[in-house]
């Protein structure tokens, strides 16, 4: 049975970045089923308010000041390695990893089975969701480079679709994530 969506009032934002300072947000939901993503934006929509996704919190400084409108925390968790198209090498591996993994703790989870291709990008702070977001990279390796696809919530159409690699729009430090479809 799906956990209930609990909105939370005045909760302090500095626990949940990095640097442990700033305000706190009028209303606060930390998102751990996927079905709350569009319930947590019906709200603040409903209500009129301004809506700021929270992964991390490792690229952001939050003000002293009083956000006046819905945080949504992202809290997703899971990871599992999914089955590959029939055709595919034999030597090929997808993982799937849920938006609020810890990036460098899932870097070591693929590195432990062995799988390369991300291990130049452990030590990057934040959340799996973050990554494609900004195409993170180090050492001359992007995780562009090894993305087959992103789940993501489409306020547009209130659906959560599936974005091929190539429908990201990869570019050096951008996706279509953080220009043309914010």
């Amino acid at each position: 049975m799906p956990k209930a969506l609990e909105i939370q009032e005045y909760v302090s934002l500095a626990p949940y970045t990095t640097l442990k300072i700033g305000g706190r947000a009028r209303f606060f939901v930390r998102v751990v089923e996927i079905d709350h993503v569009p319930a947590a934006v019906k709200f603040a929509s409903n209500k009129g308010l301004p809506l700021f996704v929270l992964g991390g919190g490792s690229n952001i400084l939050v003000s002293d000041l009083e956000y006046p409108g819905l945080v949504l925390h992202v809290s997703l968790r899971g990871k599992m390695m999914r089955p590959v198209p029939d055709g595919s090498p034999d030597d090929v591996v997808i993982m799937n990893a849920a938006a609020g993994e810890d990036w460098d703790d899932f870097v070591k989870y693929c590195v432990g089975w062995n799988l390369a291709g991300l291990e130049c990008l452990s030590g990057i702070p934040g959340f799996v969701g973050g990554t494609p977001i900004q195409n993170v990279g180090a050492y001359g390796q992007e995780v562009a480079e090894t993305i087959v696809d992103v789940s993501v919530y489409d306020r547009q159409t209130d659906d959560v679709r599936s974005l091929s690699s190539n429908e990201c729009g990869f570019g050096y430090r951008s996706s279509i994530f953080n220009s043309t479809e914010q």
